[in-house]
């Protein structure tokens, strides 16, 4: 290592030189060498599990792209920076469920298959700052035969957990049907309930098309707020709003 002096800074990497600014002035030393080559990592077998896991995680970036596309128009207005990495994280745990592929070549269609699953998805958070839980003091419950959740009325004061500036709450559930071998979903959104703080004890009826395809099948729910100044009405940013999986099942059960 040498410190180089003279009216200019450098920065970066000049050769086998590498120049960088430290408290103690412009540092320059020798580029290391790692002893690994493209050629090395093509075929030595020390690198094989690494090469696997990259292979199966590669497949969860994808497939977790289109995951969030499901109900895009919820998550656009109530996700938290981290759920493209968490989203990856869930599909690699389905992944591992498939005993029939070695590792590498693992589907997640296989994955899913099991019943462990299908319940590592349900409860899945958009924004794992607000989960249901805390947002929605009330249970609920989707029910596939009717297309509804358990929810059947609501006090907006009591039941909710309200942000400060809030004056309106927008409720809406949805269903999609995902063939993740395609790459392809339906998606079919209830019609949305915007309800006052103060509304007082309030119906909750949600209405939903039925899907046609008969893969997986998910159900999600909406909670949105707002502040309403005069004639204007401002969605509160998504950190403070929440979307959640609630249900799951495959559509060939029903």
């Amino acid at each position: 290592m040498a410190k180089a002096f003279g009216p200019i800074q450098l920065t970066g990497t000049l050769s086998d030189l590498n120049f960088y600014i430290t408290p103690d002035g412009n540092i320059v030393r020798e580029r290391g060498k790692t002893g690994n080559t493209k050629k090395s990592f093509r075929e030595n077998p020390i690198f094989i599990p690494i090469k696997q896991h990259g292979k199966d995680f590669g497949l969860c970036a994808k497939k977790g792209s289109i995951f969030r596309q499901l109900v895009k128009a919820f998550y656009d207005h109530a996700k938290d920076g981290s759920i493209a990495g968490r989203t990856n994280q869930l599909l690699h745990a389905i992944i591992k469920e498939d005993q029939l592929h070695p590792r590498g070549s693992r589907q997640l269609i296989t994955g899913l298959q099991s019943k462990e699953a299908l319940k590592f998805l349900t409860g899945f958070e958009g924004n794992k700052a607000r989960p249901l839980g805390v947002v929605l003091k009330k249970k609920i419950a989707f029910n596939w035969d009717k297309r509804a959740i358990s929810l059947k009325n609501i006090n907006p004061l009591k039941h909710i957990d309200w942000p400060e500036n809030a004056t309106e709450v927008h409720l809406q559930i949805a269903i999609s049907n995902w063939n993740c071998e395609a790459d392809t979903f339906e998606t079919s959104y209830s019609n949305a309930i915007v309800l006052q703080k103060e509304a007082g004890l309030s119906k909750i009826v949600f209405e939903l098309k039925p899907l046609q395809n008969k893969d997986l099948w998910l159900a999600f729910i909406h909670v949105r707020f707002s502040s309403r100044i005069y004639n204007t009405v401002k969605v509160l940013p998504n950190k403070w709003n929440t979307t959640t999986l609630i249900g799951c099942r495959w559509g060939n059960e029903l």
